[in-house]
């Protein structure tokens, strides 16, 4: 299984003022969130643990990698390409299944402008958390509105709707985590659950004055009639990246 696309939808349900007004300042918080992912790599690591009764952990293997994130805007698309190169690869055990996660760093992207329409959005709550002020906001799929994320099994895309909660920094309009699951059951195609939750944090660079909020962590667990699988994707040491380009004019002898 896996979770990487983004869609866009054409629909929008808002109710009180003022989160209209949250919702512009953190819809422009990730367009900026959008363009500074197209500037940086970091290393991503995967832990990927099998559970068993009680949630156990019966198996686990740990891989790292050299994470880059593309995005494309196509029509009324918008894709999420994530390049992994490995870094140091865990070893696979025979016959014991593992869950394939991928997009997951990039569900804020629900409060992007591009999605905001396939969403409704309670009136924002103010809460203290860790000693930052934050907008805690419940978000629910609308109806009939096509999917931000789509998970692929046997070949097919099949279309989750999402509800959660998602918790924005007041100042930036940063999101700062997002807790989703199921809004419906997918039990028909064999999907009890499926939850995550994603955190972001500040990150800066040497010689660059901005703060960047980028993925921290990505936790999913995936429950089927007969599996249970939780993941945990770690993000860190961040890198600016730039492409120089040089050109050597020879002189004609």
């Amino acid at each position: 299984m896996a979770l990487s696309r983004l869609l866009a939808v054409a629909m929008l349900c808002l109710s009180p003022a003022s989160a209209q007004e949250v919702l512009q300042h953190t819809g422009k918080a990730l367009e900026s969130f959008w363009d500074r992912l197209s500037q940086v790599n970091c290393v991503e690591t995967v832990q990927q643990a099998k559970l068993g009764p009680g949630g156990k952990v019966v198996y686990r293997q740990d891989s790292s990698f050299d994470y880059l994130v593309l995005l494309q805007l196509t029509g009324n698309e918008m894709l999420v390409d994530e390049s992994r190169s490995p870094i140091a690869e865990g070893k696979e055990q025979k016959n014991v299944p593992l869950l394939i996660t991928n997009g997951f760093s990039m569900l804020a992207f629900i409060f992007h402008p591009f999605f905001q329409s396939a969403f409704e959005y309670s009136a924002p709550e103010p809460v203290e958390a860790n000693g930052a002020s934050l907008w805690q906001v419940r978000f629910r799929h609308v109806a009939g509105a096509r999917s931000p994320s789509v998970l692929k099994l046997r070949q097919r895309d099949y279309p989750v709707e999402w509800q959660g909660t998602a918790w924005i920094d007041r100042e930036s309009g940063a999101v700062v985590r997002i807790s989703a699951g199921l809004m419906s059951s997918m039990e028909d195609l064999g999907l009890k659950s499926l939850n995550a939750d994603v955190k972001y944090g500040r990150v800066g660079f040497k010689g660059d004055a901005g703060t960047y909020w980028l993925p921290e962590t990505a936790a999913i667990e995936v429950e089927t009639a007969r599996q249970h699988w939780r993941n945990l994707h770690t993000f860190g040491k961040y890198r600016l990246f730039a492409v120089d380009v040089k050109t050597n004019v020879e002189t004609p002898k």
